[in-house]
């Protein structure tokens, strides 16, 4: 797994990354939308919380990076992040099913 380094005082940057996870996961609850926006991300870990935007952003990178997250535009054309978990990719495939020729959805369902 890819921790990417970055600017931030931060010093455990792999429970950031956790942190990152789990927020996407509390903020795609079956009772909301399948992704969640960065600006959410950024409020509950930045606003709220003890992280810094740069280790937060290097994060939602490396989130891509190693295949747990994706990212897409959602109909407004708003970026919104999701696990790439099964559940995850149904929904999201369910809502949005112009995401299903994304590449990594393409892969993570093994339509390559």
């Amino acid at each position: 797994m890819h921790i990417h380094s970055d600017d931030s005082n931060e010093v455990d940057p792999e429970r950031r990354y956790n942190r990152v996870l789990t927020t996407i996961y509390q903020q795609t609850s079956p009772m909301q939308r399948p992704g969640v926006t960065p600006g959410k991300i950024y409020l509950s870990l930045v606003a709220h919380g003890s992280y810094d935007r740069a280790g937060v952003k290097a994060s939602l990178q490396a989130t891509l990076d190693n295949d747990d997250a994706i990212a897409y535009e959602d109909e407004d054309g708003q970026l919104r992040f999701a696990l790439l978990t099964e559940d995850s990719v149904n929904r999201l495939v369910a809502e949005y099913p112009e995401v299903a020729d994304h590449e990594t959805i393409r892969e993570f369902r093994g339509d390559t």
